[in-house]
Parts: C-alpha cells; structure tokens; sequence
C-alpha cells in the first residue's frame, strides 16, 4: 500500500490518512491486514496509507502519479461485503487455479482415452454380443407375450397333476382367446407396423445406397437390442452389481497417472481402509527420479488411519499396487494422518551408481555432514555421520560388505581432521590402496590390535581428564583442531574374535580374542564422547560373535543381506526382524544393498555407491585426493605427532603409520623423518648402553655416522670410490642440516661439540646425550 518513486528531489511525502475519515481509515488497515496475511511474509503492513512522491520517471506524466496517489483510494471501491476484489479468487477450489492439477487432469484423460483406444475392437466385440442376447431376448418376451406362452406352461403343471383332459382343454382354449386378444391390441399392431416399415426403409436404402453406406440406419435397433442386453446381463449378475462395457482397469494399468482412484483402491484391498472410506489429495503426484512419483494424502479420521498402519501393510499395499515391497515407502508429512508415499514403477535399486566422490573428490565433512555411503529407494543420497557413535557393520560374504567400507574409508579420506585407523582381519591386500590416508594400517595380527586398542584406551583417559579440567561433557567439532576424529576400523573381526594367540596382560597370558572383547566394550562405554569410534566390520555373526557391551553401545549398525533371522539381530538388535527390519530378505542379486539403522536413518533400506575394484583402482583419485589434502594440513602419515602411532613403536619398535615403510600393512621399523621416528629418535639410538643398561652420556660423531648409514645406507651411506674424509664432510654437513629442518621453530640448535674427552682419554667431536634429549622434546611440543 505505500508507493515511493525513485528519487523525490524535494523528499515530500503525502499521508493520505489525512483525506480519510476514521471509519474509511480502519476499513483500510483491516483489508491490508487480511490481505498480507495470505502472503509469504504474513505481516501486516504499518505503513499502509502512506506513499512518497518523486519525479516521474522519464516518459511518464502528472496522470501516471496521480494515479499512483489514488491506488489506496480504489481498493475501496473494489471491495465487496468489507472485503477486497484480489481476494475473490480464494472463493473457487484451489483445483481450479492450480496449473498442476490441470496437467495432471489432462494426463489421467489422455491416458484413458488411449487406453480405452486400443481396446476399441474388443469393446466393438462385446458391444456386439450384448445387442446379440438383446436380440434373443426382445424375441423370445415378444414371442411369449404374443401367444400368451404362460397358459402353456400353466397346462403343463395341470397335466402333471392328474386334473383331467377337461380342465386342460379348457386352459389350451383360454391360451387360444388370449392370444388373439393381445394380438389385436394398438401396441402390438403399432409395434409390429413400426418394425416392417422400419425394416422396409432399410432395404429401400440398401437398394438405393448399397449395404455399407446404408449400416448407419441400423444403429437405432442396435442401440435398442444393446438396452435390451445390457438389462439381460445386469439382472443376471449378483444383486448390487451393474454391467460395465468398458474395462474398469484405466486406472490401475502399467504407465496410469497416480491418483485417488488407485490409491483408494489399494489400500481397501490392502485392508487398511474400509469400503466407503476415502482419501484426500494434497496436491498432485509429482515425479521423481528412478521412474517413480510421490503424492501426499490426508489418510480418513473416522476411524482414525495412520501412517504407521500404512508401513505395517507395506507388504499387502504393495501386492495391490503389483510392485515389490521395495518399491514403495511411507512417511509421515507434518503430522501422523498425513502421508507422503513414494511409489516407484521399477526397481528403484536395479541400476548401478557410480560415487560421485570418483568424479569429483571434493573435501567431506564428516562431522557435519557424514560420510556418502549410497542411497535410499526415493534416489536421496545417504551420509554416515560417523561422530559420537560405535559402529557395526555385518553381513554374509560377497554381499557388498566390502563396497560399503570403501565408500566409507574413502569418504574419511577426504576429511584431514579425522585419523584413520585401519585394521584387517584378513586379505590385508584389499586395502593397501587405503594406505596413503591411514594414520594406521595393519593386517591380522592379534597382538598389535590390542597394543592399538591400549594406546586408544590411553588416549580417552587422557582427553577425558583434559574434559575434566575444564567441566565439559563430551567433544564436539572445536576440538578437532587438538584432538582429531580417532576412528578405529576393524574390518573381519571374527578372524580376530577366533584368534588363538596369546598376550601378556598385568603378567599373566591371555587370549588376545578375550582381551580385545574387553577393549570394545570399554570403549564403547564411554569414548564416543572423547572423538574416538570403533567401526567393527564382521560376516556371518551370531549372537556371541560380537561383545555384548559394544553391540549394547554402538549407535550406528548397518546389514547387508544376512543368513537369517538370528544373524540380522545379532548386527542390527533384539527384535530388528519383528521391527520390519528383515536383511535376510535382501535379494541375493542386490548386492550393495542394506539396512541402515542409525539416527537420520532409523531402519533405511539402501544401495552402496559403486567404486570400482576389480578392473582397476576406482578410489586412487580419491585417494589421492585425500592424501593432497592431508599433505597441504600437515595431517598425513608421518607429518605430525601421532602419540598412538607413537605408542605402538615404543611397544613394539615398528610402526604402521601409512601401511608400514612399504605401504602393504605390514608394520616395520619407522622410516628416518617420519613423526613417529624422526632423525632425532634415530641418533638416541646411536647411543649404546652402559655396563648397567643406561645410555651413555656422550657418543662420537662417527659413531652416529656409522649408526645411520647402517640404518639407511642410500641416503647416509658413502657414495662409491668417494674418499672417507670427503664423505664425513659431506655428511656432516647434510646431518647438521636435516637436524636444524627438524628443530625448526624451536629455538633449539643440536650440533656436536668438539673437543669432547671420552672414557679412554681420547678427545673429539661428539654428541650429548642431554643435548639430544632437549632438542628431540623440544621438537615433540612443537608437534603437538
């Protein structure tokens, strides 16, 4: 209601209430109000009434302002019953006004007509056969009437009772006077005129015009001998019952428009509504992808149908719709009496999606937005936020298990703030091409999974107390600056939950399978908070295959196709068949396939994403996108302070950041530069022991020299026929350089003293051990 021009040079502003009285005035505000009220923005305007002059623009005139000015004024003369003329419209059903439900109106006709269309001939046919019997029949009651046939049958039942030639005669000749009665009346007379007259006229025209162009002057009869059929058959049919020439299947055949009709049908036959009951549209079925459509309805109130009632008889909707259960889905659209399905007219999972991650391996969030998995039967992309949470996943064998994990480790891979942790249980081989963005990898090996799940262990106590100190419950995405997503995968675990091999817990040997058990579960029981999460990856489970306590705590489970009943609550939960959330019943041939239970996802079927791993390395690109993003955040394997990775060299002397020195998953003693064994750790270790096991305090320069070339010949080694005075100068020069890279930022300097007495009384350049100690601690706070 306020006009403004766009540049007012003098800044008048006229208030046009000043013109109106008090009545006019709330008229107009009120009508405002109202009319606002129905517009996106829903407020009413405080301004109205109130408009600002400018220049006119150019080719504009005094008239086009004034009537700008006197816009407010008409709205008064447009109403009618205190209500503005724009409002009209709202009086006719929306129907009316909705370009939507038009088209779909002209899709539901077209449909028919074509439909109907092709089934011309058939109708033709039965059309035919209904005059047909109409003809049999207007004979056969017109025969009857005109010999008066009831006397007849009247002598019949007289003569088989014994009453006498007499009284039979008597009746034969009642039949004889009552047949030349009907025969003389104006009716019977008129008809049978009408009929030869007719019949003649047809002939004449048949004569004159010939037989085909004269077929047309017989459609009056045959439309009389089609009434006479029709009323024949629907008295012959069950009582409440009616003929129908055309098929009543438009609507429900292969390619129909979804509507009311189909979907009523459906669910009466479902047994979800009851005969008479009826939905309401909202809407029109719109498409979507995988040559499926979406309606939403209002279900019936009295007696109440719910959305839940519509999952519980997917199976019998399904079979109504002839679809397969997978092709249809419910869900609720604001409140439990309004649905949303989505019905699909082919198998929404039949074609194979490659993940977009191959084509474009763009940064994840994983925290945030989680971990692109698959997707579900409506085509809607699926994410695993894998935060907060344990994880199961299980399945039978060459199920798609496999693909599922790939997509996962991939997508973690493109998030530097999470720390992969990757653990096979067998074929170690199947993931070296992983290696590159695992702060960890390692394959069947009992021993090392429980050092690792004790350096996990370490590193919750320690983020635990950090939340201690400062009064906070749980992490959350802030912190992963200083303590990164820890996610553990051990992928087969039931080779490890069948291990024999032994351990060494508080001096007394244990099966590693018993110890891991109890790592998970005390895990589970309160590290999700901390950023750390264990994913366990396992086939055929059974009830006892998983510990209880971590199954008990793990948010997040996801089934491929399952053996059975007891194998998909063994991964799922108690109860998960009963649920509706049957992976047994997966088909074989969707392999991929699975039921994600999970919050975002409660109980959704869904289809792994596809990266290939036959033909050639589908996930390298993403892979090596991950390990580019990693390598620019100084957060790959080797870069940074890794303190588990640490853990496990100091346990065990070897590490696995990366796959190990090869990459293969075979752990191995670190290489020089890497985070976990850096130059500094290399040249400790040139130090040798002491009669009582303590390191020296000093040790030569040469003797370092020796130590490195014997640990990496190629790189500290002397070159061929090179002079050994030429390759302590060289090498001393690289070894002082390589060490001030290392304490970069540090504000420490590490080089040997000359001039240093020995034991045996022999002087030269050497190295402190505390000189060392500082530089390499200092070099460790810098990391961390």
């Amino acid at each position: 209601m306020t006009q403004t021009t766009p540049e007012a040079p003098d800044g008048t502003v006229i208030d046009l209430a000043a013109f109106q009285d008090p009545e006019t005035l709330n008229r107009l505000a009120t009508n405002a109000r109202v009319h606002l009220h129905t517009t996106p923005a829903g407020i009413a305007d405080l301004s109205t009434g109130t408009i600002s002059l400018a220049k006119p623009a150019v080719g504009d005139d005094e008239d086009q302002v004034e009537e700008m000015v006197l816009e407010v004024l008409e709205d008064e003369d447009d109403q009618e019953d205190g209500r503005p003329a724009r409002d009209l419209p709202r009086v006719l059903p929306a129907w009316v006004l909705s370009r939507a439900e038009w088209e779909h109106r002209r899709a539901v006709a077209w449909h028919r007509i074509k439909y109907h269309g092709l089934r011309t001939p058939l109708y033709a046919c039965r059309a035919a056969r209904v005059a047909g019997i109409g003809a049999w029949v207007g004979g056969r009651d017109a025969w009857t009437y005109v010999t008066a046939s009831e006397y007849g049958d009247l002598a019949d039942r007289v003569r088989r009772t014994n009453a006498g030639p007499q009284h039979i005669a008597d009746l034969r000749a009642d039949r004889r006077k009552e047949a030349q009665t009907r025969r003389r009346e104006p009716l019977v007379v008129y008809g049978a005129t009408a009929g030869t007259t007719y019949i003649a006229a047809v002939l004449a025209l048949a004569q004159a015009w010939g037989a085909v162009l004269s077929a047309w002057a017989l459609l009056p009869v045959c439309g009389v001998m089609y009434t006479l059929g029709r009323r024949e058959l629907t008295r012959r049919m069950p009582e409440g019952q009616a003929f129908q020439l055309l098929d009543a299947g438009a609507a429900f055949a292969e390619g129909a428009p979804l509507g009311k009709e189909a979907i009523e049908r459906a669910l009466i036959g479902a047994k979800v509504l009851k005969s008479g009951q009826e939905i309401q549209l909202i809407g029109t079925p719109r498409a979507t992808e995988i040559s499926a459509c979406e309606v939403t309805f209002d279900l019936p109130d009295s007696p109440a149908v719910t959305v839940s009632d519509l999952v519980d008889a997917r199976e019998r909707i399904a079979a109504a719709f002839r679809v397969e259960p997978t092709w249809l889905d419910f869900k609720s659209d604001g409140h439990a009496g309004r649905c949303r399905m989505w019905l699909a007219t082919a198998n929404p999972f039949g074609e194979i999606r490659v993940s977009p991650l191959v084509t474009s391996p763009e940064p994840v969030d994983v925290w945030n937005v989680g971990v692109l998995v698959g997707y579900n039967r409506r085509g809607e992309p699926i994410h695993l936020r894998l935060r907060h949470v344990m994880a199961l996943l299980g399945g039978m064998s060459r199920t798609g298990k496999g693909m599922l994990l790939r997509n996962i480790i991939c997508g973690l891979g493109l998030d530097p703030r999470v720390n992969i942790r990757l653990v096979a249980g067998a074929k170690p081989g199947e993931h070296r091409g992983y290696a590159p963005v695992c702060a960890t990898f390692f394959g069947r090996r009992p021993q090392r999974l429980v050092a690792l799940l004790d350096a996990l262990l370490a590193e919750a106590y320690r983020r635990e107390e950090i939340l201690e100190d400062q009064g906070r419950a749980k992490m959350g995405v802030k912190d992963l600056a200083e303590f990164p997503l820890e996610l553990v995968i051990i992928d087969e675990y039931k080779q490890y939950a069948n291990s024999t091999a032994t351990v060494i817990v508080n001096e007394k040997p244990m099966k590693a399978c018993d110890r891991i058990a109890e790592q998970l579960e005390d895990l589970a029981a309160f590290a999700a908070a901390l950023n750390l999460t264990v994913l366990v990856s396992t086939q055929d489970p059974d009830a006892n295959t998983i510990p209880r306590g971590y199954k008990s705590n793990s948010g997040a489970r996801i089934a491929t196709k399952t053996g059975g009943p007891t194998q998909t609550n063994a991964i799922l939960k108690e109860g998960a068949t009963g649920a509706g959330l049957r992976a047994h019943d997966i088909r074989a041939d969707m392999r991929g396939a699975a039921i994600v239970d999970m919050d975002g996802v409660p109980g959704e079927l869904i289809r792994s994403y596809f990266i290939e791993d036959e033909e050639y390395d589908g996930a390298e690109p993403i892979i090596s996108a991950g390990r580019a993003l990693r390598e620019a955040a100084g957060r790959a394997p080797g870069q940074f302070h890794d303190p588990i990775e640490a853990a496990l060299v100091a346990r065990t002397g070897e590490s696995s950041a990366g796959g190990g020195p090869t990459g293969s998953g075979r752990p191995g003693r670190p290489a020089a530069g890497t985070a976990e064994l850096r130059l500094l750790d290399l040249v400790l270790e040139a130090f040798p022991a002491d009669d009582q096991g303590a390191q020296v305090d000093r040790v030569p320069a040469a003797t370092v020299r020796a130590y490195l070339a014997d640990y990496d010949p190629r790189q500290w080694g002397p070159r061929p026929d090179e002079e050994q005075a030429a390759y302590e100068a060289r090498i001393g020069k690289a070894l002082t350089a390589a060490l001030a890279k290392e304490l970069e930022g540090t504000g420490v300097d590490l080089k040997p003293k000359s001039g240093t007495r020995f034991a045996d009384g022999t002087k030269g350049s050497a190295y402190l051990l505390a000189d060392v100690q500082a530089a390499l601690n200092a070099a460790r706070n810098a990391t961390k």
